[in-house]
């Protein structure tokens, strides 16, 4: 047996070792930039979740900065958030738990690949996703991106768990993760039917797993439904920024690749005035809506426009155009930053899938692989109702560099002479 062989094979005998070390790497590298970063603000949704945090922390109120109760914001984050300030955290420690929480989802990305491809499969996936800018960029700052990475890895390992055994308490447990999942990223509530379809088409001993876990999820959004309802008196299922993306999308001026420089049609400013956060939510939705009317061939172009940018490997960030930060989104410059997008865009997501999905006909897709596929693209038709941008596309790129992982590593033993081949079923 040669070099290569027994390295393979001893990494795989110590694969459990070897992911904690990659996981603890990767939290150092993320502390490590979020240090050298300072503590200025990176983005004002950092300072947003920030000052509604420290309301819920010391007042008990989900309020904004001016202690007005809102919904404008997902909750997810806040919560999360909420016992570290209590407990003295600023900034730069809120930032450090998200270092945490990125080590723990390498974790959790391992388990399930492991699951499904091998060892070597689980590793990748954990080498693969640092070295893409956008994942490690994300655990550096405040965004929910990182949270609801964990969280949607979390709820496809319990799916998958459910798929291959019926268990009540994963069916109740996928359904707190998922719900809590909703509420960091609304979004994925127009992606339950993936989720579930997934599980349900195992087999009929399925059906009540999914009905449990949708009852369940149910229950936790609809907690904070009843809270906003008590709140705003008015009916918003997760947050009242809906209407308001909705318009930032397809307004006349509304572009595929920006949100940036948007300037609503005249009327809309007028019937905002004196109106309250659900109702300036209401005006927003409506006038989306009437814009979309006006002119559907419109619409459906720059839907189509803006599901193809989902795609794309960078977009024009706001933190870079705003005058109170600094330093923008970072210190890194512009040309720089989109020479290292592109080139680990190729190499980590869209190399390696193109080269997956081109043997189709000889290696057929597995279940996990479909789920992830799916997954990536309803995610991008449903974000293009509103607009798209590349880090809402994060935590499902965690599903796709997976894929990858596992593609790479039945490859691997392959091309390798000396490895024992293993096909791409899971073990």
């Amino acid at each position: 047996m040669g070099f290569i062989p027994r390295l393979v094979a001893r990494t795989e005998r110590h694969a459990a070792g070897l992911a904690l070390v990659i996981a603890l790497l990767a939290v150092a590298l993320s502390a490590a930039a979020t240090i050298m970063a300072g503590d200025a603000p990176k983005s004002l949704d950092e300072t947003a979740f920030q000052d509604i945090a420290r309301n819920l922390a010391f007042e008990g109120a989900f309020a904004n900065a001016e202690g007005e109760l809102t919904a404008y914001r997902a909750p997810g984050l806040v919560f999360f958030l909420a016992p570290f300030v209590k407990l003295g955290a600023g900034l730069m420690e809120l930032r450090l738990t998200q270092a945490v929480l990125f080590g723990l989802t390498l974790v959790l990305l391992y388990n399930l690949f492991r699951r499904h491809g091998g060892p070597l499969a689980g590793l990748l996936a954990m080498a693969m996703v640092p070295l893409w800018p956008v994942a490690l960029y994300a655990s550096t700052t405040l965004y929910p991106q990182t949270l609801a990475g964990f969280l949607l890895v979390a709820s496809v390992s319990l799916l998958d768990r459910m798929r291959d055994a019926v268990s009540l308490w994963s069916a109740l447990l996928a359904g707190l993760v998922i719900g809590a999942l909703v509420l960091t990223l609304p979004i994925t509530l127009l992606l339950f039917p993936v989720f579930l379809g997934w599980v349900a088409l195992r087999g009929s001993r399925r059906v009540a797993q999914c009905v449990l876990v949708l009852v369940v999820s149910a229950l936790v959004v609809g907690s904070w439904t009843y809270r906003n309802h008590k709140a705003l008196d008015a009916f918003v299922p997760v947050a009242t920024s809906s209407g308001y993306n909705l318009l930032l999308g397809n307004a006349p001026n509304a572009r595929y690749d920006t949100s940036t420089e948007i300037r609503f049609p005249e009327y809309v400013y007028t019937e905002l005035t004196g109106k309250t956060e659900a109702e300036r939510n209401k005006v927003f939705t409506k006038a989306a809506l009437d814009e979309i009317a006006k002119d559907p061939q419109r619409f459906v172009t720059l839907y189509a426009a803006k599901f193809l940018h989902w795609f794309d490997y960078s977009n024009k960030l706001v933190s870079d155009q705003v005058e109170e930060l600094e330093h923008g989104a970072s210190g890194v410059d512009v040309s720089l930053r989109e020479l290292v997008l592109l080139v680990t865009y190729l190499l980590v997501i869209v190399g390696p899938l193109a080269l997956r999905l081109l043997m189709l006909r000889r290696v057929p897709l597995k279940d996990i692989e479909v789920l992830a596929l799916c997954l990536w693209v309803a995610a991008g038709l449903a974000y293009a109702l509103f607009f798209t941008r590349v880090r809402f596309r994060l935590p499902f790129d965690l599903l796709i560099i997976g894929m990858n992982a596992m593609f790479l590593a039945a490859l691997l033993r392959q091309l390798i002479p000396g490895v024992k081949r293993r096909s791409l079923a899971r073990e």
